[in-house]
């Protein structure tokens, strides 16, 4: 039996003299048991529907899929909205060239194919590291 559960998804980015880390999102699952690609793809949609239910742009995602998280993110027109696929690929893309890390109760995860067990006490993050300056 698959039982639905419902994690808390931070966001945080590191460098540029400290870190930053979004409000944990509230991300329901439809079982325990998933892969890390599916719970990017939920994570994905969550901070879209906030995106779309808030009308203002998602730090989250900024953070996951900036070319240069520095830049504040622009306000996002309700009708120009990204669509839930595109922004998927994105992520999971992401998370294969290593731009940021996806860490599910404190191991590092960079296979979007690996099998996660999760509990309503799973502590999951995207990490987005940046380059100190001058190298």
């Amino acid at each position: 039996m698959h039982e639905a559960l419902s994690v808390e998804v931070t966001t945080r980015v590191f460098g540029l003299g400290g870190g930053r880390a979004t409000a944990p999102t509230l991300v329901a699952l439809p079982t325990r048991t998933l892969s890390a690609r599916a719970l990017i793809a939920e994570h994905v949609r969550v901070e879209l529907a906030q995106m779309e239910r808030r009308r203002k742009t998602s730090l989250a995602l900024h953070y996951m899929l900036a070319d240069d998280v520095r830049v504040q993110p622009a306000a996002t027109a309700l009708a120009e909205l990204p669509r839930a696929e595109a922004e998927i690929r994105r992520a999971w893309q992401g998370l294969a060239e290593q731009r940021y890390v996806l860490v599910v109760d404190g191991l590092a995860v960079d296979d979007l194919d690996a099998q996660l067990s999760l509990t309503e006490r799973s502590a999951i993050s995207f990490v987005r590291l940046l380059p100190l300056v001058g190298g």
